[in-house]
This record gives structure tokens, sequence and C-alpha cells, in this order.
């Protein structure tokens, strides 16, 4: 093992490192400065609805049909229902829990990872599968031809469950971009999901919205296309939807370039950074910039100059080197989960922290209080300010 691997794989082990004592909730609430609303999460078995006090307002029992097993990650719709992608399809909940619609891919896509509502109705998910063998044979690294090979199949689902636009990645992209093999494998998860078999582990997927880039005529973001993210390539790229070619990629240079990313999408219209794409750079690959490891950003991208023109990091309290996410919310903050850190917080452009939340999660994203019939019918909450006490040390039993 090389000395550099050695250092990352201290500073990775160190994320786990939680204290025995510690509080959940909500820890930090700033009313006055916050983007008040209802955060969604899945935590504990089940999907979670809650107010800015951590207050319960609607629970989801994750329901075993014929889609089972995996972690779920649950978007809020405008009329109340919860879509979730599993590992075996797609499920959705109306506000009561029942499962009101679901979706199986054949055997040979296995879904994971996220699935995307279209304004047409129509659902985008990400699906597992092997390469094959035919393209295999490209590959120049003897260690990867001897293997199984895995990418992924963008599918477009309609309401009625036909696959109307699919996009195979083994077919675009050259079989031959892949980082370095690591010099140890025991660090990543096990034969099965590293950087030999696993070549793309896409995490993340956006139909683009309307946006100042295209309205000015730059074809490249016509809405619709396909924005993805690959983990493994440490690489977001837009498929046009229409000739499937890729538009637009980003690997990125900000201390190293991106490592092990999640959740790239880009901002809607109306919010500030509009058609710009924010991204959470994990810093989890071993062979980057040791400046990006144990270190966790989230970058807003200018992507017509591929700037990063706002970012958050705290190099001292910031880091999941897996899954998490970001959401730039209308007053300008943005709503970050810091997944292997077990919290999710808000912080404003100056990267103050106004809202912070404890408890176990993959991704979050924040909706406003009138987002659908059923919340807007709940009405606005109680919205009671938290201030930490400044010291937090615990005194011992008096005898």
């Amino acid at each position: 093992m090389t000395m550099e691997l050695g250092i990352l794989l201290t500073l990775t082990v160190q994320i786990f490192a939680y204290p025995t004592v510690y509080p959940k909730g909500t820890t930090i609430y700033k009313p006055d400065r916050c983007y008040n609303g209802y955060t969604i999460f899945v935590g504990r078995g089940k999907i979670n609805l809650i107010d800015m006090n951590g207050r319960a307002v609607n629970e989801w029992e994750i329901v075993s049909t014929q889609i089972k097993g995996g972690t779920p990650r649950a978007r809020l719709l405008r009329n109340g229902h919860v879509l979730v992608g599993r590992s075996q399809g797609i499920q959705e909940y109306n506000w009561d829990g029942d499962v009101v619609w679901e979706y199986i891919p054949r055997e040979s896509w296995k879904p994971h990872h996220d699935v995307f509502r279209k304004p047409d109705g129509n659902t985008l998910l990400i699906c597992r599968e092997e390469v094959p063998e035919d393209c295999k044979r490209e590959i120049k690294q003897q260690e990867r031809r001897n293997v199984p090979i895995y990418s992924d199949v963008i599918l477009e689902v309609s309401p009625d469950k036909e696959v109307v636009w699919e996009w195979h990645q083994h077919e675009y992209l050259d079989i031959n971009q892949c980082n370095p093999i690591p010099a140890s494998r025991d660090w990543w998860a096990g034969p099965d999901n590293n950087t030999i078999t696993d070549w793309t582990h896409t995490n993340t997927v956006q139909a683009l919205p309307e946006n100042r880039w295209y309205d000015q005529g730059d074809e490249r973001f016509k809405p619709g296309n396909v924005l993805i993210s690959m983990r493994q390539l440490d690489t977001i790229l837009i498929v046009d939807r229409d000739t499937k070619e890729i538009t637009w990629s980003y690997t990125g240079d900000y201390k190293g370039g991106m490592s092990g990313q999640h959740d790239s999408h880009m901002i809607e219209k109306g919010y500030v950074g509009a058609g710009n794409i924010l991204v959470f750079d994990n810093g989890a690959s071993p062979y980057k910039n040791l400046t990006h490891a144990g270190c966790s950003f989230v970058l807003e991208i200018d992507p017509t100059t591929n700037e990063v023109v706002w970012v958050y990091e705290d190099r001292e309290k910031f880091h999941s080197n897996f899954t998490s996410s970001c959401q730039r919310v209308m007053n300008g903050n943005t709503v970050i989960c810091e997944a292997a850190g077990s919290r999710l917080f808000e912080v404003t452009k100056e990267g103050e922290i106004v809202w912070e939340y404890v408890e176990r999660s993959n991704r979050a994203y924040r909706y406003p209080y009138d987002y659908c019939p059923q919340t807007k019918a709940l009405g606005k909450p109680a919205e009671l300010p938290v201030i930490p006490p400044e010291d937090l040390r615990i005194p011992p039993q008096m005898q």
C-alpha cells in the first residue's frame, strides 16, 4: 500500500468515529434566517416528513410487495404522493401510505440509487446492467477483461409502465475511461462493488428544467435533456434526449477535481443561481489530490464556463465519503444531507449554519409549507428557535 493511500484510509475511517453521547433532532434553528418548510428523508426503516423543529408531519412505512430490499430514496410529489426508488423497482405511495403505483424492470436491469418524476408524468430511473461481451473485448486492461463489468441504463417509463426511452452507457462511453485500480481494494465494498467491476455507478438522474442557457440559444441545455452523475468516473454529464449524444460533461478542477460525487442537478428558474449545477462532491476516491481527501464540498457550477461560482466546505467538520445530497432553496440557502455525519443542515450563502437536524439519512429534500394540498391543509406550524448552549459538557453526579 502506498503512503498516500494509507493516509486516505486513515482519514476515511475517522468519519465513522462518533461520540458515545450526542444530541439528536433539531440542534440549531434560526427561523428568520431559514427557508422554512418540511423536510423529507428516509431513516429508521420509514419515510419521514418533519417540520423545522423536528416534529413528525407524516410517516410512510416502507411496504414490501413484489418490490423488496434496498435503501429507498424518497421524493415528495405535488399531489402529496411520495415516489420511492428501491433495489428491485419503484413505488409510489399516497399520503395515507398506500402503494398506488409501482414499476419493476426486467430481470437483467437492477434499479438503484435514484428516481425522478418528470413534469409530463413519466419517470426516470437508473438500472444496473452487465456490459456485453462484444464491448468488453475493447478493454485494454487484462484485469478488467476477466471479470463482469457493470454500467447503467437510464430508463424513462410512462405511467402505464411502458419504457419510452433508454440510454445504455456502454454504447456512448469509452469502456477504457476508468479510474485507476487502487493498490488495495479492501477499503471499497468487496469484489462486487469496486473500481474494477462497478464501472460507472450512476447515482443521480434529472431531466433538465427550463433554464436561461437554453433561452439564450444554447442547445446543450435543452429542457428534458438528462443530467446524470457517475460516481466511479468522478463525472457528471448531460445527454441529449433526442439524439442520445453527450452534450456536456464535467469532472472539475476544484482541489483536484470531483471525487465520488452525488446529487448533481440544475437549479430551477426562480432560485438564486438558476441554471447553475449544484453537486455534492464527496471526496471519496483514493487517487485524487490529498487536498481533497477527507473533505467534502458542495459546488455550484456555471455549466457554460465550468467555473465554480460558490462552494461550501468545512475541512474540520464536514465530510461524507458516500451518498449525501444538496438542494438550493428559494431564499438562496442550501440544504445539505451529510450522510456519514448523520446530519441534515441548512447554510446561508456565507456558510452560516442556520438549521441542523441530527439523524441518519442518505438524502433529504426541503419543501415549502404549501407544496401540496396535504401540507397546505396543515397550516403553518410553530417555528421555535433552537440555540445550542455554549457549554455542552455533562457534569458528574454529585454524591
